[in-house]
């Protein structure tokens, strides 16, 4: 297998790439492929950024690190399965009417909602097996650039769940996820060691999968004092639309209690012989409008609180069975 560790030191960086170098899918850093036969000066596919410049440890922190969700990532149990495999193949966000959305954020990799999946492409100078030995893994190894390397072998294996078969491939492809030029046989090459990364090798984040915004949103508002975890509506329109549903419901809801109320008063009023039917019925059918109310708000918060009691004790069960395999691996 081509990714070892230090000798002794579970959880250190890796010493060599987690591909080889026959299955690398850019070369554009290899000397003996390069145009005029030499190595390229500048990071693979960004011409604006040498190499040697000082900035690039910054530019490759903002590219593969998701910071944020780094800091959030004692509190992911909330908000999604603890488990790094829970990351579904490309293929079927279209029978779940999702679409992919490409995003250079890593902290938006793979973070859901109803409609769309967002998914960062994998940037070129990660396919580069000289990346990898002449900058990323080459010296001394700080704090700054072992971060880096988690996070690129984090971005690494989620792909290796999102591509599992030839279609998630072309989907990939399609997207501009992945090279054109390759095949689905070079990509299986190249993969093939994505799933002997361990947890403890990759950013806290990658130790889940994928991620629901609207859950990342509550997440931040209790442990982060931040109103969103990213703002993606475009307007005070798309902002105001969530609240139109649960408004209409609670209005006419109370549009029901207050007819029926009234119903129950006016009734009371009726004092022919002639209306008695009649007056029992209204008086009957306004009390019975009230309780069907009250039973079906009873029922949607019943049942609210079962599937949020059921999913919280799943995670919190999940999170507990998890701790010992991961004490077991630091040991």
């Amino acid at each position: 297998m081509n990714y070892t560790q230090d000798e002794g030191k579970r959880g250190a960086p890796a010493l060599a790439p987690p591909f080889k170098k026959e299955h690398q899918l850019n070369k554009d850093l290899d000397p003996l492929l390069a145009p005029q036969g030499r190595l390229h000066s500048w990071l693979p596919t960004h011409p604006r950024l040498p190499l040697n410049s000082t900035g690039l440890q910054d530019y490759l922190i903002e590219d593969v690190c998701p910071t944020k969700l780094n800091s959030l990532a004692p509190h992911l149990w909330l908000c999604s399965t603890p488990s790094h495999t829970n990351i579904p193949p490309f293929h079927s966000h279209a029978v779940h009417k999702r679409d992919i959305i490409l995003t250079e954020d890593p902290g938006l990799h793979l973070v859901w909602e109803r409609s769309r999946i967002l998914v960062k492409p994998l940037p070129s100078y990660l396919l580069s097996h000289a990346f990898w030995t002449h900058h990323l893994l080459h010296g001394e190894i700080d704090g700054d650039r072992k971060v880096v390397i988690q996070g690129a072998l984090g971005l690494l294996r989620s792909y290796h769940f999102c591509i599992r078969h030839p279609s998630d491939f072309r989907v990939a492809q399609t997207v501009h996820l992945i090279p054109p030029d390759a095949t689905w046989e070079q990509w299986c090459d190249f993969s093939t060691s994505f799933p002997a990364i361990e947890n403890d090798q990759v950013a806290p984040r990658y130790h889940y999968g994928k991620l629901q915004l609207s859950r990342l949103h509550w997440l931040v508002r209790m442990y982060r004092g931040e109103l969103n975890y990213y703002y993606m509506d475009g307007g005070y329109g798309d902002s105001f639309a969530i609240y139109y549903g649960p408004l209409l419901f609670v209005f006419g809801t109370l549009s029901v209690l207050l007819s029926a109320m009234q119903v129950g008063m006016a009734v009371e009023q009726v004092q022919s012989r002639d209306w008695t039917a009649f007056w029992g019925v209204c008086r009957w059918f306004s009390v019975w409008s009230l309780m069907f109310c009250a039973l079906v708000s009873l029922y949607l918060m019943v049942s609210f609180v079962i599937k949020s009691s059921d999913e919280l004790v799943w995670a919190a069960k999940a999170q507990y069975s998890a701790r010992p395999r991961l004490k077991t691996e630091i040991t």
